[in-house]
């Protein structure tokens, strides 16, 4: 879908906002706005990476970057295309958001395409910053009920989290790469960076870095809290098996005595009505005497 929003006194260019760009969008962009085929190759592309990109003449500029989904760890790329004094920006229609932060811009004066791309960057990395801040609190509440009883449950949780911090740790780390390379555009293109672009740009590198330090520590809190599970699960394997072992001694114990006393030969303590209470007690005996042996070897 298309959306063209002609330039008028807020702002000075042509907008141009596209999603979910199909083969009829891009044939009707080269058609309507003489866009170069190359640059329209991939912006439909869900697994393209974050760059930037200068036709060979300086006729265009390209920017992608991603933009996470809502309610999710995923991230999609957003395409930003600067020709013939026009902008245009190709999202997906799941990134609610950046839809809204668009229409907010379209209401604010900007003379510069440039500058309006920055404002639109800015509210993305600080999405990336809230959704690093609810799987560190995710981590805190797994590592909140760390304790020796462990369950599956918040194995299958910290696994998820740790699938997340992957996924947001590679987008954040790409769009970093990404808007070092924003302020090179201008080198080879007509898009200007004045001072106010420079301000922006290093916000916008300042949140990226607080995102990409708080992944990585997450990361490594996640790291750490698997390792302890673990240990935890090792602990606790250990222990069952050493209830099992201990039993299992304890109680071949008494088929080993009755088994003496079913043979057909002469034993002590054999004959009498009170012979099978003397077995008993003779298995007694040698039961507590296995539990005293393993108790001083550590063992129970």
């Amino acid at each position: 879908m298309i959306k063209s929003y002609e330039s008028d006194q807020k702002q000075k260019f042509e907008l141009i906002l596209v999603q979910d760009c199909t083969e009829t969008d891009k044939k009707q962009l080269i058609q309507d706005f003489d866009l170069p085929s190359t640059v329209l190759e991939y912006v439909d592309d869900k697994d393209e990476p974050a760059r930037t990109e200068v036709d060979v003449e300086g006729d265009y500029a390209l920017l992608v970057f991603w933009a996470p989904l809502k309610g999710s760890a995923h991230s999609e790329p957003i395409s930003v295309i600067f020709f013939d004094k026009k902008l245009f920006i190709f999202l997906s229609s799941e990134m609610h958001f950046v839809s809204d932060t668009l229409k907010e811009l379209r209401d604010q004066a900007y003379e510069k395409r440039m500058s309006f791309v920055l404002d639109l960057i800015l509210p993305i990395v600080r999405k990336y910053i809230g959704r690093v801040t609810k799987l560190e609190y995710r981590a805190d509440q797994i590592q909140d009920k760390l304790s020796a009883r462990t369950r599956m449950k918040r194995l299958d949780d910290l696994t998820l989290i740790n699938q997340d911090a992957i996924y947001l740790r590679a987008s954040i780390q790409e769009n970093s790469s990404c808007f070092e390379d924003i302020k090179s555009l201008s080198k080879d293109t007509d898009i200007p960076f004045d001072k106010i672009c420079n301000r922006k740009l290093h916000n916008i590198q300042l949140e990226t870095n607080q995102a990409s330090r708080m992944i990585g520590l997450i990361s490594e809190s996640v790291e750490q809290l698997s390792n302890t599970y673990d240990r935890l699960i090792n602990n606790n394997l250990n222990d069952i098996m050493r209830f099992l072992t201990i039993w299992s001694l304890l109680l071949a114990v008494p088929p080993i005595v009755s088994g003496f006393y079913g043979m057909n030969m002469h034993l002590p303590l054999v004959s009498g009505s009170l012979a099978w209470l003397a077995s008993i007690i003779l298995t007694g005996v040698l039961m507590l005497a296995l539990i005293i042996y393993l108790h001083n070897h550590h063992s129970v």
